[in-house]
């Protein structure tokens, strides 16, 4: 009876060690393509509906105004044992974040954090798609990203940012 009880101890022991210990081996490469933004169809709407305007003064009118709404950040890593790198870019209620490379590890999150938060403080975004690669991910309706904020990759299981990316214009 003890060793059924022992071998059973020890199997639970591994599985646990193997989930947390396992991605430290693996990459999980993951390339979506870039989601089409309100503000690109916005752009052609427009277009549509206002042929008779100057259409040099309203390209730049909607240039304008999709380079403000606009945020960028470029990824960097929490410490020396979790590096990150990549960028990010906020269009609306759309992140997409490129060419991103993260230490990969257990229950990864992706977080929208204000500048005064700690991270799990923040807005979900969803899990971590995979620590390499081009993602897509959605800010939740009534919930507005704003220059100065952070996208941050987060191990939940235990309260650790793995990387982090501030947000802003011109970037």
């Amino acid at each position: 009876m003890k060793k059924w009880l022992i071998g059973i101890v020890v199997a639970g022991m591994l599985g646990v060690g193997w989930w947390l210990v396992s991605p430290l081996f693996f990459d999980k490469v993951v390339n979506e393509a870039p989601e089409t933004s309100t503000a690109s169809h916005m752009k052609e709407n427009e277009e549509d509906t206002m042929k008779e305007a100057d259409s040099s003064s309203q390209d730049a009118m909607t240039s304008d105004t999709m380079k403000e709404s606009e945020l960028t950040g470029m990824f960097k890593g929490a410490d020396s044992n979790h590096h990150a790198k990549g960028s990010v870019m906020v269009s609306g209620e759309n992140v997409r974040l490129e060419n991103i490379d993260v230490t990969n590890g257990p229950d990864l999150y992706v977080y929208l954090v204000e500048a005064d938060q700690e991270t799990k403080e923040g807005v979900s975004l969803g899990e971590l798609k995979g620590n390499m690669g081009n993602q897509n991910y959605e800010i939740p309706s009534g919930v507005t990203a704003a220059e100065g904020m952070k996208i941050v990759i987060w191990c939940k299981q235990f309260n650790v940012d793995f990387g982090s990316a501030e947000l802003g214009t011109g970037m």
